[in-house]
């Protein structure tokens, strides 16, 4: 009878230990999807497979190329424009765990170019910009759990005579760090005003003789 909570103890505590190690091993593996990226790319900047030197994720899908960017908010906010191409063409924007936070697919979007603000939450309450960029573009502000993660877009090939164009149209994408507001520039401001230009006289007129 003494024995019993023993038992029902250490089945508890397996059952504890089980579940912390299915929710931390995806931080703890070193392999992962930001891991093997950050091994052959450079941060804030978007990179197209193309079958020799771009990089690939295991198990990614033949009949689709996938465009990645490894965003970093450490300094500076980041800026995403992606296009969408077709209907089935997706954009999602992951943490660098891996949690998915915003998705957007071509079929949703009413343009066939989407731009996205990524911001920390801390920032949002200083940042200016809106819903409209200074140019008057369309733009998403999207608040990032995190300092830094994955944006992913993925463009399905109809074919592989298909996969030159799709490639080409990915390139377009850009993810680059938000820049700096130039500093107005001062008008210069003469000490003294010119003077006035004096009226010139008017000429003489000579009478009809």
């Amino acid at each position: 009878m003494g024995k019993w909570p023993w038992v029902l103890g250490g089945i508890v505590a397996g059952g504890i230990i089980h579940i912390l190690a299915v929710f931390g091993i995806s931080s703890l593996a070193e392999g992962d999807a930001w891991s093997r990226l950050a091994a052959a790319m450079p941060r804030n900047a978007i990179v197209v497979p193309d079958g020799k030197s771009a990089p690939t994720l295991p198990f990614s899908p033949p009949d689709v190329v996938t465009a990645y960017c490894l965003y970093d908010l450490t300094d500076r906010n980041v800026i995403v424009r992606a296009p969408l191409s077709e209907p089935a063409w997706t954009l999602a924007v992951s943490t660098r765990s891996g949690e998915n936070f915003y998705l957007v697919a071509g079929a949703d979007s009413k343009r066939s170019e989407v731009r996205l603000l990524l911001i920390r939450r801390d920032r949002l309450s200083d940042e200016t910009s809106t819903e409209k960029t200074v140019e008057g573009d369309d733009q998403n502000i999207v608040v990032a759990p995190g300092e830094t993660g994955i944006v992913a877009i993925r463009a399905p090939i109809r074919g592989e005579s298909f996969r030159a164009q799709t490639i080409r149209e990915l390139q377009k994408a850009r993810c680059e760090l938000q820049p700096v507001e130039p500093l107005v520039a001062s008008v210069a401001v003469p000490d003294e005003e010119p003077p006035a230009p004096q009226p010139q006289p008017r000429p003489k007129r000579r009478g009809n003789r």
